[in-house]
């Protein structure tokens, strides 16, 4: 009786440590995060011209250049910022995400607003760039570049995207919601635990 008792203490003791050190070792802690438009656009937006390729989109780098000059990020995780209305709660929440990222040279948040919108602070974040276009090239690069459905207003419900370092778009984000936020600053976390 004593033998049984002691082998079954033994298998409940060691089976848990065997286990841990099963996963530890070839167990991996990774979170995926989806990839937008992985067949290429489908259903193009109105106003944008018909995708002929299947490939995974990327956004257009010689148009962001086009559209936006020389400053357009190429080369970083940017989040583009887009289509949202003005207010403190906005803004805080913004802040709340480059806070969190000040200090990553490879992550740019881009603020692209309308050309009649002259209100601009400087800003202590070096990763916050600020761009004014003219209405007809906003609409071209919020709705056939970065997908998104942009209102006659220039206004859209989910007006924070995240683009990888290959221009894939990895992520639409209500920049109102705290909790949207928490998900960008998640989902970007696990970005840059990939490239390393």
């Amino acid at each position: 009786m004593k033998k049984t008792k002691s082998i079954i203490l033994f298998l409940t003791l060691i089976l848990p440590v065997a286990f841990y050190l099963f996963l530890q070792g070839f167990g991996k802690n990774q979170f995926a995060i989806p990839i937008y438009f992985e067949s290429g656009i489908v259903a193009p937006l109105d106003g944008c011209p018909p995708s002929v390729s299947k490939q995974p989109y990327q956004l257009d780098q010689e148009t962001l250049v086009e559209l936006m000059g020389e400053g357009a990020p190429l080369e970083d995780i940017t989040v583009y910022e887009l289509g949202n209305s003005t207010s403190d709660h906005f803004r805080n929440n913004l802040y709340t995400f480059l806070e969190k990222y000040k200090d990553e040279d490879d992550v740019k948040l881009v603020s692209i607003k309308e050309l009649k919108d002259t209100v601009f602070a400087p800003s202590r974040y070096g990763a916050w760039q600020r761009f004014n276009l003219a209405d007809s090239n906003l609409m071209r690069l919020g709705r056939c570049i970065l997908q998104l459905d942009l209102n006659p207003q220039m206004k859209t419900d989910s007006g924070l995207v995240l683009v990888d370092k290959k221009q894939q778009i990895r992520g639409y984000y209500d920049p109102m919601i705290l909790k949207e936020i928490d998900r960008l600053n998640t989902e970007l976390y696990i970005l840059l635990s990939d490239q390393n």
